[in-house]
């Protein structure tokens, strides 16, 4: 094996073990520690792509904003004093099982019926990209900045609600 095969195995490893950690794990703190882990090693598959600008997506805006998001709303969530029943390990299996099998034939479908497209082998930059982005898009990346900073708020608010307790009936 060469060194960019041991490198592409080992960044594989990264990504599965990851989910493997996020989807199995019982802390919801580790759960989402496994989750960004993994979202690192998809940012380094894009790296072995050689995709730089995909790649520093990856990690400013999974790693970076959704990962602090989820942290913090983690962290304001508190403890939960009434769990829900579990289901039991079966029913887990059977529903996991299913979903598995249904992603596979979606991604098998869509796989067989749409073929890829390869469009013109150019050269691709970061600052192409980001011009293209200002220049024809800009009311979308005005758009996605606005969601952002509303869901920053709505992290917030929940922290703030969640101190207060739940709200008190009014007695007549």
């Amino acid at each position: 094996m060469s060194l960019g095969e041991v490198i592409f195995v080992v960044i594989c490893l990264v990504v599965a073990l990851g989910a493997l950690g996020a989807v199995l794990s019982n802390s919801l703190i580790y759960a989402v520690f496994f989750l960004l882990l993994t979202m690192g090693g998809i940012g380094g598959l894009y790296i072995y792509l050689k995709t730089p600008f995909l790649a520093m997506m990856q990690i400013l805006i999974y790693l970076g904003a959704v990962g602090v998001l989820l942290i913090f709303a983690v962290m304001l969530a508190g403890p939960f004093w009434r769990r829900p029943k579990e289901r039991g390990p079966f029913l887990k299996g059977v529903a996991g099982l299913g979903v598995s099998l249904l992603s596979f034939i979606l991604f098998w479908r869509v796989l067989r019926h749409h073929p890829w497209e390869v469009g013109p082998q150019g050269e691709v930059s970061t600052s192409r990209i980001g011009r293209a982005i200002l220049d024809r898009y800009p009311f979308a990346f005005e758009l996605i900045s606005l969601l952002i900073v509303a869901s920053i708020l709505g992290a917030i608010m929940l922290g703030v609600l969640s101190r207060q307790g739940p709200p008190k009936a009014e007695e007549d």
